[in-house]
């Protein structure tokens, strides 16, 4: 509590003040509501009024301090109470990731929403407030996950990093049922990263301390390969903890393969998973010796 407190404190003082001479909670402005709520521990109210906050967008001055906010809300359970509305029968989960992917002599980013629906889904979409696109670049794609169920994927292939801010996830199903939510996304700061530390190792690395309340970043470690113009995938292990720093011998035969190593850190923002992806990738050569 103490921790929360001082932390808090930190924030309202190093917010700037919007008026001369008046208290800052006398003013009533869509960022002090929010402290208020925080401070009361309403986060659903917290995060209504930050969503205001970034609707008005009149100071960008103040957006690292509207990060910290969210940064601070998912102290209390990796903002699984940020928003208490469910999700409707017909939607059965929303996924948003955000993906880095560093090769080498290239850097490229993807952002996708990912929904389990049970009833066929015209469009999924991802805009920045105001109604902005993220790229002509995109492509919806679905599979069948059983009788009743399909997964849709809309991706978006990035010339850069999403940027912290308010954006609107929008999916329409073919029989006009319709679901609207706003995400806000804080900047990303990886608390567990990857490089790549020999030809055939990695490393994975600490930046910071780790939010109990969240799951703990997974390494996810594949191999592909190219065939006829296509990536496919020919072996992969999800490590929940202990990650190695290298594949074992003997997982696949002999060849030529790409190798993708990835951190992903998963947190909520109410019934939406939102999870924050790096991967680092390279060629990889398997020998008969091996």
């Amino acid at each position: 509590m103490f921790k929360r407190t001082a932390i808090l404190g930190a924030l309202i003082f190093s917010a700037p003040a919007f008026t001369k001479d008046v208290p800052w909670f006398q003013s009533n402005t869509p960022l002090t509501q929010a402290h208020k709520h925080l401070l009361n521990s309403d986060l659903p109210g917290m995060f209504s009024s930050l969503v205001e906050v970034w609707q008005l967008g009149k100071n960008q001055t103040i957006n690292p301090h509207l990060n910290e906010l969210l940064l601070q809300s998912l102290e209390v359970d990796c903002g699984k109470s940020l928003d208490t509305k469910p999700l409707p029968d017909w939607l059965k989960s929303v996924v948003v990731k955000q993906t880095d992917i560093q090769s080498p002599g290239r850097d490229s980013y993807r952002a996708s929403v990912e929904v389990e629906s049970s009833v066929a889904v015209s469009d999924v979409s991802l805009t920045k407030w105001v109604s902005r696109s993220l790229t002509t670049d995109n492509v919806l794609s679905s599979v069948q996950l059983s009788d009743t169920v399909t997964k849709y994927v809309k991706r978006y292939n990035l010339n850069s990093r999403m940027t912290m801010g308010l954006y609107r996830i929008d999916v329409t199903g073919i029989d006009n049922s319709i679901w609207s939510s706003w995400l806000v996304l804080g900047e990303f700061k990886a608390k567990v990263a990857v490089r790549w530390q020999s030809k055939e190792q990695w490393k994975v690395e600490k930046n910071a301390l780790l939010n109990p309340h969240c799951p703990l970043p997974k390494l996810d470690v594949s191999l592909y390969d190219y065939v006829e113009g296509k990536y496919n995938r020919v072996w992969g292990k999800v490590y929940e903890s202990d990650y190695p720093s290298s594949i074992d011998s003997g997982v696949v035969p002999a060849g030529r393969y790409v190798l993708a190593v990835a951190v992903n850190q998963t947190r909520w923002q109410g019934p939406i998973v939102v999870e924050q992806s790096q991967t680092i990738s390279k060629t990889y050569d398997v020998s008969l010796e091996e």
